[in-house]
């Protein structure tokens, strides 16, 4: 049988709970993910290529084509990599590392599907 216990705290050590809460979330803003849209859109453009899955069978992967300043096809590259490539680009917008990398990984998904609106939201908002 479970005991059950009352904790009583002040107002004070309540407010400095929820402010520490709130800290660790991590809230991702427009501005940020505009500009890493904007770099996106400016130097890669999406693919699928054709792939085996784990057991063997055709599939299409998601990959991305690094483009010149000519807009010429550089590289291909997976999602792993383009990823990567922009925790070490962006390393200095979040300094959380698992944050910025979930807040990478969502912005790479919502960019390559087009969920990204011209206002900086994503799909998912609290990573």
């Amino acid at each position: 049988m479970k005991s059950s216990k009352t904790v009583i705290i002040t107002e004070e050590t309540e407010q400095k709970l929820i402010a520490d809460i709130l800290e660790e979330a991590f809230y991702p803003t427009s501005d940020k993910v505009l500009a890493i849209k904007t770099y996106l859109d400016k130097n890669f453009a999406k693919q699928k290529l054709d792939s085996l899955d784990v057991n063997g069978y055709p599939t299409k992967e998601n990959t991305v084509v690094m483009l010149s300043k000519e807009k010429q096809p550089l590289k291909t590259l997976n999602m792993k990599e383009l990823l990567r490539l922009l925790d070490d680009k962006f390393h200095n917008m979040v300094s959380d590392n698992l944050d910025r990398k979930k807040f990478l990984k969502q912005v790479i998904r919502d960019w390559y599907h087009n969920n990204i609106k011209n206002n900086g939201i994503l799909s998912v908002n609290h990573l």
